[in-house]
């Protein structure tokens, strides 16, 4: 629920993400949800009683920085060491814990995330955006939409279960329904699968054993139709995509964003610059798998599939910032075992070791990060007229990346919904 508080927010630093420089020694006034200026400190006493009659706030040497944007997650609600229950778990009990996931994120300073798939992520963003619980804004997807026998259908349960999830759409005239029955549920966007594995051969399904394993799924006209279909009702489209045909394939098609991407050539990350489409690389997931996920119980060939997979994606992001191509973060992380929520930005530091600044990379968690959700014209930056969406941590992550992880204080939408000594 928004705030009719007015703030004046002391801070060391202010790194506004519209700016290359950051405000030091800086003064943020916020009434009620938004941002009214940002000041150094000097000037603003300068200017008398511009802050009368605001409640103060002081942080210190702390530096504050635009809430962080997980462009990329899956709000599903489940614990992946407990087999079957994506299948046996009801969904009013994964509603339940995917709200306590939001409190773990909101903690962390991610104000804003993308579900990027998940059957309670509408009913989710909407219980957040009526105030009924607490979390970051969710932009959700709602169900996949895939081929039979592509990137998500949950190979080796029984047909009749999958068919009642509704995510298959084959042909154009079942495509261009499937994401009609997402606008009616209360999508936000379109999440389509453009590549898969091999169904029955590969490890993991969705992403194959490697990015040259993976195969193309859509045809373009296929893909062509759900993107005209969700950009007529105002929706953005997002594809998972792997391999170099896949990726080029959805662009050619229209889709806003790439999600993964690994594989693509020189030529189709150029034509993803041309297009002003972004790569939503997630880096944590196989990251977070490949390196830590052995000692959870991974079975080392598994743990080698995410290995070859995070190799690849460190070179396509090089390549791709080289090509010109906009960068969001996202983690893709999906809960328990491997990739509890809280633990988000990794992603950053992924980045930077992808050969990303320390700048670079909180630009792609919240300026281009709020352009891959669509809100870009209310978050991503501390500007007056923008919702108060910050946080503080300490140290300067435009220095030094790993600052994000320690986070003392978050604001959304002008109400502090986490302050640590």
């Amino acid at each position: 629920m928004a705030s009719e508080d007015r703030w004046l927010i002391h801070c060391g630093a202010v790194w506004d993400g519209a700016d290359p420089e950051p405000v030091l020694e800086a003064d943020i006034l916020v009434e009620g949800e938004r941002i009214t200026g940002i000041y150094s400190r000097r000037a603003l006493g300068e200017l008398p009683g511009i802050a009368q009659g605001a409640k103060v706030i002081d942080l210190g040497d702390l530096s504050v920085i635009p809430g962080l944007i997980d462009a990329h997650l899956h709000l599903f609600g489940l614990d992946g060491s407990v087999a079957g229950a994506q299948m046996t778990w009801p969904l009013p009990y994964r509603a339940l814990r995917a709200a306590a996931d939001l409190s773990r994120l909101l903690d962390a300073g991610f104000t804003s995330v993308r579900c990027m798939g998940s059957p309670v992520g509408p009913s989710l963003a909407r219980a957040v955006n009526e105030g009924i619980i607490e979390g970051p804004r969710i932009v959700a997807a709602g169900e996949y939409i895939c081929q039979r026998g592509g990137t998500w259908d949950p190979i080796g349960y029984p047909q009749w279960w999958a068919e009642s999830l509704g995510m298959f759409a084959d042909g154009l005239d079942e495509c261009r329904r499937r994401v009609r029955e997402r606008v009616r549920s209360g999508s936000a966007f379109i999440k389509i699968g453009a590549s898969s594995g091999r169904p029955f051969h590969d490890r993991v399904h969705p992403w194959a054993d490697g990015p040259d394993e993976s195969r193309p799924n859509y045809t373009v006209e296929e893909m062509r139709v759900m993107v005209d279909e969700a950009h007529r009702a105002g929706l953005k489209v997002a594809a998972h995509a792997i391999g170099d045909a896949a990726v080029r394939n959805a662009v050619l098609a229209g889709v806003d964003t790439i999600e993964h991407g690994h594989g693509a050539s020189n030529e189709t990350f150029e034509l993803m610059a041309d297009r002003g489409v972004v790569l939503v690389p997630t880096l944590s997931l196989p990251a977070m798998r490949a390196r830590r996920g052995p000692a959870g119980g991974l079975p080392p060939e598994q743990a080698a599939v995410w290995q070859r997979h995070l190799d690849r994606q460190l070179d396509s992001v090089a390549r791709a910032r080289r090509c010109g191509v906009l960068i969001a973060a996202g983690t893709d992380f999906v809960g328990p075992p491997h990739t509890p929520f809280g633990e988000n930005a990794v992603e950053f530091q992924l980045l930077v070791e992808a050969g990303m600044t320390a700048r670079e990379a909180l630009l792609a968690g919240t300026v281009t990060g709020a352009r891959a959700l669509g809100m870009e014209s209310f978050v991503g930056t501390l500007q007056a007229g923008k919702l108060a969406d910050l946080i503080a941590v300490r140290g300067r992550p435009w220095e030094d990346i790993a600052a994000v992880r320690d986070v003392r204080f978050v604001m959304k939408g002008g109400r502090i919904v986490c302050r640590r000594t």
